[in-house]
């Protein structure tokens, strides 16, 4: 078995494991390199300190911004365009038969 340290967040024997978790895999594992997982590196103290501090940080959400001068999208932000047929999951519609007809 090959003692390893979970860089990223990833899934491996049943269990979600997240960043820094350290755990054994398997050595048949560890050698196959196209099975091998690529979120996981061998375990190191210092590795290990050093995923923990990364994975405190927190995450920056990359935010879409309008330009400089620019107002932004009008309307709900959806492009509407005329015709076709309706989406499937809207209940369909029955003609009214009291209405003139185009």
């Amino acid at each position: 078995m090959v003692k390893v340290i979970a860089s990223t967040r990833g899934y491996i024997d049943g269990e979600i494991r997240e960043a820094g978790d350290s755990f054994e895999i398997d050595d048949a594992l560890w050698k196959d390199e196209t099975r091998r997982p690529k979120w996981v590196a061998p375990y190191t103290p210092e590795r290990a300190a050093a995923v923990r501090q990364d994975s405190t940080r927190k995450p920056v959400k990359n935010v879409a911004r309008p330009a400089a001068g620019s107002t932004g999208p009008k309307g709900d932000g959806v492009q509407r365009e005329p015709g076709g047929p309706p989406p499937d999951w809207l209940p369909q519609q029955q003609p009214d038969p009291d209405s003139p007809a185009d």
